[in-house]
C-alpha cells in the first residue's frame, strides 16, 4: 500500500486513469491527423480531452510569462 509503484499502478488501473490514458491517446492521434469523428468518441472522452487542451493552453501561458521575467 505505501509503495508509489503500487499506487501509480492503482491509479492508472482506476476508471479514471483508463479514461485519462484513453484520452491522451485520442490526442495523440488528433496531433498526428488521425481524422475521427464525434460519433466515435464517448463523451467522457471528448470532455477529457477537452480539459487536457485547456490545461496545456494553461501551462504553455504559464511557461510564456515566465519566460518573459
Amino acid at each position: 500500500d505505501h509503495c508509489p509503484l503500487d499506487r501509480l499502478d492503482a491509479a492508472q488501473s482506476s476508471e479514471a486513469g483508463l479514461l485519462l490514458r484513453r484520452a491522451l491517446d485520442l490526442r495523440a492521434a488528433l496531433k498526428l491527423g488521425v481524422r475521427i469523428g464525434l460519433d466515435e468518441i464517448r463523451a467522457d472522452e471528448f470532455q477529457a480531452v477537452a480539459v487536457l487542451e485547456e490545461e496545456q493552453e494553461t501551462l504553455d501561458r504559464e511557461r510564456l510569462d515566465a519566460s518573459r521575467l
